[in-house]
């Protein structure tokens, strides 16, 4: 028997609903009766709400409805990683929003979940000021059901094995998305100052347009877990910014054109789950690229000082060998 023998209700109802993503779509591509059946949209807008369960927002939904082939489109978008290098986004329309679309899970359960609407036109004070997106309230917290037995030491590797992120962004204007997490974190430690744990969750994007030589930036996803007094950990702030090697959070303007230019980047294949992997790698790449810039700079500052200095006593020596002489 070969699968053209099978009857297509069999096919789709007890077939291809056990498929992931991923083989879905290498499916499509097995023959032509296959490639219609798995053109279904139910079949990927049960996929899509199954990886990220905030897609059953309404405003999701209309917002996945305009895309060229809906839910298909949409898959193929967010699930690979953006590629590591923008080439251009001399074509793009500034947009007036952008949606996102979050969910924060730990060991597989679902643990935070949100749609988020940004209000992006473009204004002078947009344009200047630093760009972020808060996605709780100052005094908002999100129970993370984790419980802290005393060992640091043993508690960030397990968030580090156990958490995952999916930060979908959403540009109507081009019906584009792309999801701007590591999906595994990249890096876990502890804020010595105040105890706080940072989950950083990161997407590294070497530039090749012209954004005042900025090099690389690094698409960069906070989680703030706080220790109750009982030990149970919670979430007390997730943030997204874009990042330049100085560690400086970039203009509406600058992080708008990087944004908006990764949904329509080249994706690449995710070679682990989520490509956490590869954009843990970057992201150490990038902390040594920008610890290295510091340094540099510091030598510069630190050259430029003393020949300030050597000039101001040589114009001191001077003035005085002319005043001794007269």
């Amino acid at each position: 028997m070969s699968i053209a023998d099978i009857h297509k209700d069999i096919i789709k109802t007890h077939i291809l609903t056990r498929l992931d993503g991923q083989t879905l779509a290498a499916t499509c591509c097995a023959s032509s009766r296959l490639q219609s059946l798995c053109s279904d949209p139910k079949l990927w807008s049960d996929i899509c709400s199954s990886n990220w369960p905030s897609t059953v927002h309404p405003i999701i939904i209309q917002a996945i409805s305009n895309f060229p082939s809906g839910y298909r489109t949409f898959y193929s978008d967010a699930y690979p990683s953006p590629t590591g290098r923008l080439t251009t986004t001399t074509s793009l329309q500034p947009t007036s929003h952008i949606l996102s679309s979050i969910d924060l899970r730990y060991n597989g359960e679902l643990v935070f979940s949100k749609v988020e609407s940004t209000n992006t036109t473009p204004s002078d004070w947009f344009k200047s000021s630093p760009f972020r997106i808060d996605l709780l309230e100052p005094k908002e917290v999100v129970p993370l059901a984790v419980q802290f037995s005393g060992d640091i030491q043993f508690l960030l590797p397990n968030l580090v094995k156990n958490m995952t992120l999916s930060w979908i962004m959403i540009d109507p204007s081009q019906n584009r998305a792309v999801n701007l997490s590591s999906i595994i974190p990249v890096s876990v430690q502890r804020n010595l100052l105040n105890g706080d744990i940072d989950v950083i969750f990161s997407v590294v994007i070497a530039l090749d347009v012209p954004l005042h030589d900025k090099g690389y930036v690094d698409c960069n996803i906070r989680l703030t877990c706080g220790i109750k007094d009982d030990g149970e950990l919670n979430v007390s702030g997730v943030s997204l910014m874009v990042l330049d090697m100085d560690g400086k959070c970039l203009s509406g303007k600058e992080s708008m054109m990087i944004l908006q230019g990764l949904t329509v980047a080249k994706r690449r294949s995710r070679r682990y789950i989520g490509g956490g992997e590869e954009q843990k790698e970057r992201y150490d790449e990038f902390i040594q690229r920008s610890r290295e810039r510091k340094e540099k700079m510091e030598r510069r500052e630190k050259r430029i000082y003393m020949a300030s200095v050597a000039s101001g006593v040589t114009i001191i020596m001077l003035f005085w060998s002319f005043a001794l002489a007269y």
